[in-house]
This record gives structure tokens, sequence and C-alpha cells, in this order.
């Protein structure tokens, strides 16, 4: 299996608070192209965490900076960072991780914190929320690598103080889990990050048909709608060699459940279904389509909506 999850337990990446659009990346430098692709600040956007921003400047890059811009002013009340090279759990190893980071936003405030050294998604929540156009991402002190002194970042989220259209999910549970490997985790929490190439993949013998993914909502809401990424979407060669659902059931605390024929596409597509009010939707997969190499089904994104 070739894609990188993130760890059972942590925080997804809706939550209660939506994710600001970010409409472009500027920094002061990027490390030059090299048989392994491009660095450009651009990848801490890209919605992957495979692919990863590496600085340009001397050393492992103190004082270098990446700046997001947002699409409008926004009230900023945390970032989430995927911190070093996600690539896989050697290269994070590889690279230097930010450690001591200043936040810098365009209303002139600054606030200085420090990440810790874990291959763990990290919420950097701000003591006071700010409101600003864009934030910069300076580097002040890093974890080094154990072969390169050049310091990554995957991912970086910008969260605001407006609720998401979505579900909170208080959990996510799964009839199995694809062992990790070393290109990461494949738990269930991974189909509520906002990135398209971590997944939840199963784990059992078979080909995915009769296992179930479980969205446990923590209060009772209505939901009519499922949008989601059906298999992985980390690239169209990956998404082609595993497997995907074509027919699922959707069950309901109230003990009512509705058979559905679903799309087999690598772009989120929307199931819709009669409103039912509910603690928790269960997903089981009823049929498979078959993927050209692996016998997984798996799952890259999910959230339902009233």
């Amino acid at each position: 299996m070739t894609a990188v999850g993130l760890l059972l337990g942590l925080l997804a990446a809706p939550a209660d608070a939506g994710t600001v659009k970010i409409t472009s990346a500027t920094t002061s430098g990027v490390m030059a192209s090299d048989e392994n692709g491009s660095y450009e600040a651009k990848k801490v956007i890209d919605g992957k965490q495979a692919t990863y921003w590496v600085e340009g400047g001397e050393g492992s890059g103190l004082g270098s900076w990446v700046q997001l811009d947002f699409e409008a002013p926004t009230t900023v009340t945390a970032l989430r960072i995927w911190n070093g090279s996600w690539y896989s759990y050697d290269f994070w190893q590889r690279h230097s991780r930010l450690k001591e980071v200043e936040l810098e936003f365009s209303d002139g405030t600054k606030v200085k914190k420090t990440l810790t050294d874990d291959k763990l998604v990290e919420l950097v929540s701000l003591d006071k929320s700010v409101k600003a156009s864009w934030v910069k991402v300076k580097i002040k002190s890093v974890y080094s690598g154990n072969t390169f002194n050049d310091t990554a970042v995957s991912e970086i989220q910008v969260l605001d103080d407006q609720p998401v259209s979505h579900h909170k999910v208080s959990s996510w549970t799964a009839s199995s889990v694809y062992p990790e490997d070393a290109d990461g985790n494949y738990n269930p929490v991974n189909v509520e990050d906002g990135l398209a190439d971590s997944v939840w993949c199963e784990g059992d013998s078979g080909d995915g048909t009769g296992q179930w993914l479980q969205a446990n909502f923590g209060a009772t809401g209505t939901v009519s709608k499922l949008n989601w990424i059906n298999g992985n979407a980390a690239s169209f060669g990956l998404f082609m060699k595993g497997n995907r659902a074509s027919q699922i059931t959707l069950a309901f605390s109230d003990g009512s459940t509705e058979k559905l024929t679903v799309k087999s596409s690598i772009r989120n597509t929307e199931v819709t279904f009669p409103a039912r009010k509910t603690s928790m939707v269960k997903i089981t997969f009823d049929a498979i389509t078959a993927g050209k190499e692996f016998p997984d089904l798996c799952v890259s994104e999910a959230y339902f909506s009233e």
C-alpha cells in the first residue's frame, strides 16, 4: 500500500471549526528540484501530505518562512500542521522538522509556538483569535533530520471561528484496519482530515465485501447527504489499483437502513438519501469494484450533512 495516514484518536480536520480557504502560498526560498520532485510553497496547501515544501535557506533554514494568503479577511483560531516530510516515515526522519515557529499575521500580531517532534498532526491553537488576511510561518529552530539539514513541511491548514457545514463526528470506528506500514497508517479517522492521500483501508482477507465504516456523532442530528471520495485518491494510479465500493447500505441509530448504488470516482461525489434523525451512520460495503492490484477496499474522505 502507498498512502500516508494519520494516527487514530487525533483531532479530525473539520472538528468544530471551519477550514480557511487559502488562495496562494509564497515563501522566502525553495530547495531546488531533484530526482524526487519539486518542493514549492504550494505543496503545503495542495491537500496531500505526501508532497511537501522544503526551504531553500542555508543550513536548516532558520529564518525561512512560508506565507499563506486567505481568500478574505478571516478570524483565525488555530493552525493544523503536518510537520516534516510525510512522504514516508523514513523521509520524515531524514528531513529536519519545525521546532519553534513564529506566526506573523497581516495585522502585525506575532505569536511564538513550540511544536512536538512526533509524526502526528499538530493542532497549534492561538491564545487569542486574530483577524487577518494572511499568516506567515517562520522557522526559529528545528529538530534535526538524520540525513538532510533541509527543513520540510507537508501541509498546513488554517482554522477559523465558523462552524462546519457537516455533522461533527466524535469518533470513527471500522470493522477492520489495514496494518500500518512504512508509508503510514490506514485508520478510520483519516476519512475526515481534508486530505486526499490519507485513507482508511479495511484489513480483512477478502475484497472488502461486508466490511463497514461507522461515524459516531455523539448527539442526534438530521442527515440526508454523504459527501465522500470512494477509493484511494492519492493518485489516479493508486485509485485504479485499489478496490472501491459499488453498493453500500447505510444503517441509522433508529434501526432503519438505506441501500444505495454509488459511483466509483476519484473525485468527491454526493450521495443523497431520505433524511434521518440519528446519532450514528454505519456504512456497510455490499458490493465492490475490484482494483487492478490491491485487494483492499479504501475510502479517502467521508462527511455527512443535512
